[in-house]
């Protein structure tokens, strides 16, 4: 009598086992749902950086999506790649629109976190070094032209072309830290003229401010700060000095 407890105890587990792995399997092969496995160390260096400044449901929203999407060695892959200005047109324009939707969805949140806006998300995401998305965009930035830059090559190899391609992708990320000052000081609004040179490596090795119409010290200091973190393509030689105005309004 023991011995056929234990052989039906016995079957009754392999059952079991049998159509956990049955339900697993079909579960497996019914999804259409995609998804990548994240370190938690990636995950927190995402949203510590998005947030700083912006809106932390945002950063995790957009995160999500990226795990949806892309595995994490392609994430850190097309990082760098943007870091050093490689173009990738398909992976901004995915994170374009996961930036309008999870904005979309923090706008609607019922807990009352209302308007965070689009705009100022991916110039904070795209432009501004560790990346954020930032509150509703009010303030304006206007992205200097090849006319308004004064360059000195010094004799070095870096070409204004080069330059510009820095300086068109760079400038909406300034766009936040204006956002974030129009709350101190409303309304202010002028002209920063940035005076740096560029290391043949592609860094910025000084910088300063060499004119502003705005008044205001601490934000100009900001801009300056942001702009020090700029990195350019590598040239065989020579250092180039530019000087480039930022213009702001609302």
């Amino acid at each position: 009598m023991l011995n056929l407890k234990i052989i039906l105890l016995g079957m009754l587990v392999a059952v079991a086992c049998v159509q956990a792995g049955g339900a697993a399997s079909v579960v497996a092969k019914k999804s259409t749902a995609k998804g990548f496995s994240y370190s938690l160390e990636t995950h927190m260096q995402f949203v510590e950086e998005c947030s700083q400044g912006a809106n932390r449901n945002v950063c995790e929203c957009v995160f999500r999506k990226i795990k949806q999407q892309y595995s994490e060695n392609d994430y850190w892959r097309l990082e760098k790649d943007l870091q050093r200005n490689i173009n990738h047109p398909d992976y901004i324009a995915y994170l374009t629109t996961s930036v309008e939707e999870c904005d979309e969805e923090t706008a609607n949140d019922d807990s009352g976190r209302r308007g965070y806006g689009y705009g100022d998300g991916l110039a904070g995401l795209f432009g501004g070094g560790g990346g954020g998305i930032a509150t509703k965009a009010k303030g304006n930035i206007k992205t200097p032209s090849a006319r308004d830059v004064e360059i000195n090559s010094g004799g070095g190899s870096r070409s204004a072309a080069d330059i510009m391609k820095v300086v068109r992708q760079r400038t909406p990320g300034l766009r936040h830290i204006y956002n974030n000052f129009l709350k101190k000081k409303p309304g202010f609004r002028g002209k920063v003229a940035l005076k740096f040179t560029i290391a043949p490596r592609g860094d910025v090795i000084s910088i300063s401010v060499a004119s502003s119409t705005t008044g205001y010290g601490e934000f100009d200091a900001q801009i300056k700060g942001a702009v020090s973190n700029w990195t350019f393509n590598k040239v065989k030689s020579g250092n180039t000095t530019v000087t480039i105005p930022f213009t702001f309004s609302e």
